[in-house]
């Protein structure tokens, strides 16, 4: 007996789904999970947010069950000053020179604080 599972599309309402057409997705970092689907009516890719009754009970419908982890870069120091406007134009003004990109970016940081990995 195939199992059909109802979900709700944001453009197109209540859509019928089998189970190989959602993703249960599981963040290992934090324990929160959520469904992924392709809408079969409009093709959006749609999410919702599930707590873990409603990620156990599309597990064992036969939904795949996806981890996932933060990035890596979440953990990287958090200490360094925040990047301003003036620091984009800056970097706008640098990115439009002729000249070579790579003096530029070594005068800048000739004399600045290196950090070490």
């Amino acid at each position: 007996m195939a199992v059909v599972i109802k979900a709700e599309c944001p453009g197109c309402g209540v859509v019928r789904l089998a189970t190989r057409d959602l993703t249960v997705r599981v963040c290992t970092d934090d324990g929160s999970s959520a469904y992924t689907f392709q809408c079969v009516e409009c093709g959006a890719a749609v999410h919702h947010d599930i707590g873990p009754a409603v990620c156990d009970l599309l597990r064992s419908a036969g939904v795949q069950r996806v981890e996932w982890r933060w990035p890596a870069e979440l953990a990287e120091r958090t200490d360094a000053p925040l990047l301003t406007v003036d620091d984009l134009l800056d970097f706008h003004l640098l990115a439009s020179r002729d000249d070579s990109w790579d003096a530029a970016v070594a005068a800048l940081l000739d004399g600045a604080e290196h950090p070490t990995a």
